[in-house]
């Protein structure tokens, strides 16, 4: 190759190496940039984006700390309850609460509890307890028991601190009724539903001084069933019926027998109750029923109605103690 074309292929060489070069530096420097801005992001994400956490303080809580108060019951509710009769409606069982701070709800929590709190530590804060139940027949979530105020405290409170409501006592609102209470005190409101065909009677039984309603299937009897005496209960009002019960070799059936031309089932059943050695306390919530079955009508009447039978040959029993049905006019 003649020397002039040698230089010329040399020189091209070389200024294609040059631009190779230029290239590799500049794909090196964007690549670094865009590490640098990656790494740029994650600090920032990380400085701005991430709150620390507070540190919070506690309050405590305890089913022995919810209590009922009926002390002055009849003087602020214009009624003459007996001392029986208050105490069955003094009897509850709460085992959640529903529990606000500054207005805001921190959710429902079961007893007992141990609730973290991030309140404003420079002033007062304002804490509410309202007591809960589970009603099995409309929902399997706790629900607030309207039927009880509920009772609020202004606390100045420490970072860390712990906060016990001990002896919390809940009083009933002021348009609360009670249209029927059972005491089992000598006798009882529950009879037979069919005198002729089923005769099985609620007997007063006793256990030491304690006095409650029993029901026996022994030998051949197999099956009960017994009503209360007619009551009228009004559309658009929230209708509770609460007792204690327990069964042995048995189950139940609740049920409203109403009293009513234009029903097409008088008897509504509501919800089934299990065998139990132990005593069970239950909410049914009888509002929506009512509202149904009176149709047009701004009442309706009805008794509650318990259906019994064995689950095997054995003798079957069934407990019954502080019955009650609450009535509360809307709003609620």
């Amino acid at each position: 190759m003649p020397y002039q074309l040698r230089i010329k292929w040399l020189r091209k060489f070389c200024r294609k190496i040059t631009i190779c070069k230029i290239i590799v530096h500049k794909r090196r420097f964007f690549c670094m940039k865009k590490c640098y801005l990656l790494l740029f992001f994650i600090v920032f994400f990380l400085t701005f984006s991430c709150k620390k956490t507070e540190t919070p303080a506690y309050l405590i809580l305890s089913p022995d700390d919810i209590n009922v108060n009926i002390a002055n019951f009849n003087k602020e509710h214009d009624t003459d309850y007996d001392k029986d009769e208050l105490e069955v409606i003094k009897q509850q069982v709460f085992t959640e609460v529903l529990v606000s701070l500054n207005g805001k709800e921190l959710g429902y929590w079961q007893l007992p509890c141990k609730i973290p709190l991030l309140p404003d530590y420079s002033k007062e804060n304002n804490i509410r307890v309202t007591p809960c139940v589970r009603v099995p027949n409309v929902t399997l979530n706790s629900v607030p028991y309207n039927f009880l105020l509920s009772i609020e405290r202004f606390l100045t409170i420490d970072k860390e601190g712990e906060y016990r409501f001990s002896n919390l006592q809940f009083e009933y609102a002021k348009n609360v009724t009670f249209p029927m209470l059972e005491t089992f005190v000598q006798t009882t409101i529950f009879k037979p539903r069919d005198t002729v065909n089923n005769v099985v009677p609620m007997e007063i039984y006793y256990e030491g001084q304690k006095s409650m309603g029993r029901i026996s299937l022994e030998d051949t009897v197999v099956f009960f069933n017994v009503v209360t005496p007619y009551i009228d209960l009004y559309k658009g009002e929230r209708h509770y019926w609460e007792m204690y019960y327990k069964c042995e070799n048995g189950e139940m059936t609740t049920y409203l027998d109403v009293r009513s031309s234009n029903t097409i089932l008088p008897q509504q059943d509501m919800i089934v109750l299990p065998a139990t050695n132990s005593w069970k306390k239950i909410y049914i919530d009888l509002s929506e029923m009512v509202t149904w079955v009176s149709g047009d009508a701004a009442k309706v009447t009805v008794r509650l109605g318990i259906r019994g039978l064995k689950k095997s040959d054995a003798n079957a029993y069934f407990y019954f103690d502080n019955v009650k049905l609450m009535s509360m006019p809307a709003p609620y």
